[in-house]
Order: C-alpha cells, then sequence, then structure tokens
C-alpha cells in the first residue's frame, strides 16, 4: 500500500515530503504554536470533540435566520444532518446576481498564477502572460478577496451561512477566509503538476472543527475539473492514515478502504454550492475541457490567521 501511494502522491519521494512538511510545520509553528498544537492533536477524533466541547456553545434558541440571507431556499437542518453523517451537503446555490457581482470582480483585477504573488495578470490575458511568463498556467489565485469584494465579504456575514456553520460546529463560527481561484483546462497531451492544483486525495486541519462552502461560478461537468469528496471521511479513517505525516492518499488507498460508493464527483451549473467538513478526503480533478472558477468560504471556531487570502499589497506584482 505504502509503495503505491509513494508512486502516486509523494512527488519527491515519501522521506523528502516529510522532511519537508516538517519544516514547514516548524517553521509556521514557532510564529503559531497554538496551530502547530492543533494540526498534531486535531487528527484524532477524541481531541477534536472535546476541544469543540471546551469552546462556548451556542444556543440555538437565540439564532434567527435573516430574511435577507442570500439562502433563504437552504433547509438548514436537513443541512446539518447531512453534514453530521455524510461530512457534505449539496445544494447550496448562489444567486445569479451574486454570481454575476463575483464574476465581474474576478475578471476586473488580477489574479496570479500558480499562486505565485509576482505573477499577477487579468484571466482575460492568460494567455500574452503565460507566453511572458514562459510557462503554463495550471492555476490562478485572487489574494485579499474578502477585503476588495463587498459581495464575497458578504457571504461571510450570510445569517444563513452562519447558521448551519454555528449547529454544525456546535460552538459559535468565525469567519476565517475566503478563496477565489481558477484551475484551467490543460489538456492530456500536456505535462500536469497535480501539487499546483492539489488534484490528489487529502484532507486539511484549518481548526478542531471547520466548514467550508465552496460555490462553482462557472459551469462544471466531469471534464471541467469537479471537486471530488469521500464521504464520511470526516469520522472515519484508517490509524495509519491518521499517524503519517503526510496527509495525501492515493486514489486506490483512498477506494480500498472506503469503497468506489462513497467517493461523490461534484458538478452542476454557474452558482451551484455546497459544504463541506474540511476533516473529509477531497480533491480538485483536472480540467480538461474549460476552465473552473471556484469561491471558498470558510467558518471555524478559532481563528490561527493561516488560512485566508490575505496579501501584503506591496507584494503583489504584475506579470506583464
Amino acid at each position: 500500500m505504502l509503495t503505491r501511494e509513494k508512486n502516486s502522491v509523494f512527488f519527491r519521494g515519501y522521506f523528502i515530503e516529510v522532511v519537508v512538511r516538517a519544516k514547514c510545520y516548524l517553521l509556521k509553528g514557532l510564529n503559531n504554536p497554538n496551530w502547530l498544537l492543533m494540526s498534531i492533536l486535531g487528527r484524532f477524533g477524541f481531541i477534536r470533540n472535546v476541544a469543540v466541547a471546551l469552546q462556548k456553545s451556542t444556543s440555538q434558541k437565540q439564532q434567527t435566520i435573516n430574511p435577507e440571507s442570500v439562502f433563504t431556499n437552504v433547509n438548514v437542518p436537513d443541512a446539518v444532518e447531512h453534514l453530521n453523517k455524510d461530512g457534505l451537503y449539496l445544494g447550496v446555490e448562489l444567486s445569479q446576481q451574486s454570481v454575476s457581482k463575483i464574476r465581474d470582480f474576478a475578471l476586473s483585477v488580477p489574479c496570479y498564477g500558480n499562486r505565485d504573488a509576482k505573477l499577477g495578470f487579468l484571466y482575460t490575458e492568460k494567455d500574452k502572460a503565460q507566453k511572458e511568463h514562459g510557462h503554463t498556467f495550471l492555476t490562478a489565485q485572487y489574494y485579499n478577496t474578502s477585503l476588495l469584494c463587498s459581495e464575497i465579504r458578504a457571504l461571510g456575514n450570510d445569517s444563513r451561512l452562519i447558521e448551519i456553520a454555528s449547529r454544525y460546529l456546535k460552538a459559535e463560527p468565525l469567519f476565517t477566509g475566503s478563496r477565489l481561484w481558477w484551475n484551467f483546462a490543460v489538456n492530456d497531451e500536456q505535462p500536469y503538476d497535480s501539487s499546483q492544483t492539489i488534484t490528489f486525495f487529502h484532507y486539511d486541519l484549518d481548526d478542531y472543527a471547520c466548514v467550508r462552502f465552496f460555490f462553482y461560478l462557472t459551469d462544471v461537468d466531469a471534464e471541467s475539473g469537479p471537486h471530488t469528496c469521500v464521504l464520511g471521511s470526516h469520522r472515519k479513517k484508517s490509524l495509519s492514515h491518521v499517524l503519517m505525516p503526510v496527509k495525501r492518499r492515493s486514489d486506490d488507498a483512498i477506494i480500498d478502504f472506503y469503497g468506489s460508493d462513497n467517493i461523490v464527483s461534484i458538478t452542476g451549473a454557474t452558482g451551484f454550492g455546497f459544504a463541506e467538513d474540511t476533516f473529509c478526503y477531497h480533491k480538485a480533478t483536472r480540467p480538461l475541457r474549460r476552465d473552473r472558477l471556484m469561491l471558498q468560504i470558510q467558518f471555524a471556531t478559532r481563528n490561527y490567521g493561516l488560512h485566508n487570502d490575505l496579501k501584503d499589497f506591496s507584494l503583489l506584482k504584475n506579470v506583464i
């Protein structure tokens, strides 16, 4: 099993990947010891449960639904039930008005090729930017989205999303950041670096309890880079998966443990959204036919200041 995983997801070799990750964790941990403690202990379910229990519980009786929420059609108890059972809830639809505003924003400000803050360009000038850079961009990230886009900022304060997060996390949720990014279509004949687009199964530890809301801002079919999630994997992991320092897993390893029936490839039209527990195994898939634009809104019980897209504006440079 380990050999198969080495060959498919440990790009520089298993032990090199472990060393690289350990150095990264150490550097972050020196500046943020609470995050380092969480990233180690948060792998264990009973510790996660205790940590959440120690947080001040939110009284559900005090929660009210804001009629101005853009998600008034979402059934909150149903969403929480699915999240508890599967770690995934489908159907948090974003209005076309909101989609249009966010897409207009995305077309009017630079995104940054392969998440490099020095490789900024307008999406409409992607081909020109790639030619100038001399390499193909597989992905592009926007920075400071909740600061620059009022519509994204409003989603971070949306009372219906907050209510879902509150009931699921069983604690007062904090909006810990947004992310807006492209994954670009690249055909099978071109080299593809999965580490750039995270097209391998992994889970995230952003807090002891965390939930993300994702929204497709382009139509996403099977060839447009659908997000993939493993149902129930937020509650059940093999001990070897928990103890291994690198959280990546090969497709074979995931299928062997969870079964193919529990692997869900999520497609949907522009505006389609879903909620996911970040502790679930999940991955992006490679777009082959059409670029995918996706928005993420994240809530947790603690904010370690590391899981957002905030970047000093002085560090952002354009490639053209």
